[in-house]
């Protein structure tokens, strides 16, 4: 009876299973899944592409690639079921990240890096008054409307959401909402057509982001801060209307 059960398993699970008859403790073998994706400037995100960037997997280091010419990239390896996050590292630009997010049985093609040169990070440092911390991360995401990507032009964000951070910081961290402009305006109490919304100097640790709007399902977003990145969940991989 208990080899029946075995060869039943063997049957359903053929491509993930050992079927050795002498292996009684034969688990599921986790299904490998893609991860691909593009870096692109965050002010020209359409046709600004970053090349030769070195793209590491947080949870797995020794995972590394080199962005090509057209800004893509492409990681084979990793596991069904487990978290990615995926951080970018080029002299011209700040140290950044993405979301953190768990591999479907798909995997992941269109993680994004929209990336600020380095004298618009400092602009935007300098408009929200603040001076960023290395012993603290930054961090952003874009509130998109259904179906919204940084690679086609024009507003990609559903305006009129508020956020809210689990665990929850002191206001002055935020949120602070990207005007229509792309300008971090203190001043609104909720999101723009553009989309975004940044909380800055961030101890590190694990935070999830929700949003919020009546008549309106958002997914969340799960953000790893780690000392002195910059932390971008950027679209379609932010936070998106459902």
């Amino acid at each position: 009876m208990k080899r029946s059960s075995r060869l039943s398993l063997c049957v359903l699970f053929s491509l993930g299973v050992s079927c050795s008859d002498d292996d009684p403790d034969a688990k599921v073998t986790p299904k490998l899944v893609p991860v691909k994706g593009v870096a692109a400037i965050f002010n020209d995100a359409v046709t600004g592409r970053i090349a030769d960037a070195t793209v590491s997997v947080v949870e797995h280091p020794e995972m590394q690639v080199t962005t090509g010419a057209d800004g893509l990239f492409s990681f084979g390896g990793l596991r069904e079921g487990e978290d990615v996050t995926l951080v970018l590292e080029h002299p011209d630009y700040p140290l950044i990240q993405t979301g953190t997010h768990r591999l479907g049985s798909e995997g992941i093609e269109d993680f994004t890096f929209q990336v600020p040169t380095q004298v618009v990070y400092d602009l935007l440092a300098s408009i929200v008054a603040i001076t960023p911390d290395p012993t603290r991360c930054q961090m952003v995401t874009t509130i998109t409307r259904h179906a919204g990507t940084i690679l086609e032009p024009g507003a990609h964000g559903e305006p009129d959401v508020t956020v809210s951070l689990a665990p929850g910081l002191a206001s002055e961290h935020g949120p602070i909402y990207f005007n229509a402009s792309v300008i971090p305006d203190k001043a609104l109490t909720q999101s723009s057509e553009d989309g975004g919304v940044l909380f800055v100097n961030v101890a590190p640790g694990h935070y999830v982001l929700s949003g919020h709007k009546a008549g309106t399902t958002l997914g969340k977003v799960r953000f790893k801060c780690r000392p002195g990145v910059l932390v971008n969940a950027s679209p379609p991989r932010g936070m998106n209307v459902l």
